[in-house]
């Protein structure tokens, strides 16, 4: 039976909270929650009494986990097994009979529930990788990584937001889609103005007519990605055969043009919710890379007057990152003209920030893609 790769998704939460009349006590935490392959996102995560609680409305959907509340009562039942939580006396009982711990609580308004303790009520185990602040919860009798790959991974995706010893202050990566065109030609020139380097994802039915503006983004140095043949969501995502086909002849076209072999795809709308397993699949099988993105400067919704907006949502985004520690920052823009009139203040923001802007490197490939998929 061929593996199945799951989905993998990063979440990180660094936060203090403040205790309230009545509810629990809790401590700072940075910790991270996997389910079998997967890294899985909470809005909250925290250490209360050295036990990891999380939102319980979030981890039942992750474990599709049944849950009620009744007249100040919550009810879990599932595998024959009823929890309850009563909110006024915050005790929590199993089939009638009260715990003398407390692995549910309320804080802040809201219903935390012990990670241990639910996966092992659900027949789940829990693995904890101490040096990454991670509990894994999986079954063995399913198919699932290793435990020594999975640390391997968690090698692989968190330091991605180590510092970096280089004397920038990150590594920032101007990815334009939905060239070439006119604009591109436009961004190319301002790009090497600022002596900056940067990623194109090309449509192939807009590559046919603009051969020459394709010579000289590849001359300049940048590297250039296949975006599709068409971009029509109804196309592209008809089936896993249709998504790879569309791919596959971008790539093909982009090694006629130019002479080059492309690994680097960017999917139309980004890589979720569109993208099945099986079209990830295709992906790997083919050798394909997948770049998302860290920063959307949204540049699509505005005009050539809003251009303010798309530099401040790169600012906004970047910092955010930085300060998140990533040291490899992604920026999604689009060869338009109100990104083109945005583009040298965005430039000149980033240079005198302390940034690097650096093209796609194929031999140094980045993981950046919304299924946090290590494989892409």
């Amino acid at each position: 039976m061929r593996k199945l790769i799951m989905i993998f998704v990063v979440f990180v939460v660094s936060s203090i909270f403040s205790t309230t009349s009545g509810e629990a006590a809790v401590a700072p935490v940075t910790q991270h929650i996997a389910f079998q392959d997967q890294l899985l996102d909470f809005s909250e995560i925290k250490v209360i009494n050295e036990d990891t609680k999380v939102p319980l409305e979030e981890i039942a959907a992750h474990l599709d986990i049944p849950f009620e509340i009744e007249k100040g009562i919550t009810y879990i039942r599932k595998n024959g097994i009823e929890i309850s939580y009563i909110e006024t006396s915050q005790l929590t009982s199993k089939n009638g009979v009260a715990l003398d711990w407390t692995p549910i609580v309320k804080v802040n308004g809201k219903i935390f529930i012990s990670v241990e303790y639910i996966a092992s009520e659900i027949g789940y185990k829990v693995k904890s990788f101490e040096k990454h602040k991670t509990q894994r919860i999986y079954k063995e009798d399913w198919t699932y990584m290793s435990h020594e790959n999975f640390e391997i991974y968690l090698n692989i995706i968190l330091n991605k937001k180590q510092p970096s010893p280089a004397k920038s202050k990150a590594n920032v990566y101007l990815t334009f889609d939905d060239g070439p065109n006119k604009f591109t030609a436009i961004n190319n020139s301002i790009l090497k103005k600022y002596n900056a380097k940067a990623t194109f994802f090309f449509l192939g039915n807009h590559m046919k007519k603009n051969a020459s503006i394709i010579n000289t983004v590849v001359k300049d140095g940048h590297y250039i990605g296949t975006h599709s043949m068409t971009h029509d969501k109804s196309k592209v995502y008809l089936s896993s055969e249709s998504f790879i086909n569309e791919m596959m002849e971008g790539k093909k076209l982009i090694k006629k043009m130019t002479g080059k072999d492309t690994k680097l795809v960017r999917t139309p709308y980004g890589s979720k919710p569109h993208l099945t397993t099986a079209m990830k699949d295709e992906l790997v099988t083919n050798g394909f890379k997948l770049w998302d993105w860290d920063v959307d400067s949204n540049d699509w919704k505005y005009t050539e007057k809003e251009v303010n907006k798309i530099i401040q949502n790169v600012q906004v985004g970047v910092e955010k990152a930085y300060k998140s520690g990533d040291q490899d920052i992604i920026i999604l823009l689009h060869d338009r003209s109100q990104t083109t009139k945005a583009l040298p203040q965005i430039i000149e923001w980033l240079q005198k920030e302390g940034y690097t802007l650096k093209t796609y490197e194929p031999d140094h490939h980045i993981v950046q893609n919304f299924l946090r998929d290590t494989t892409l």
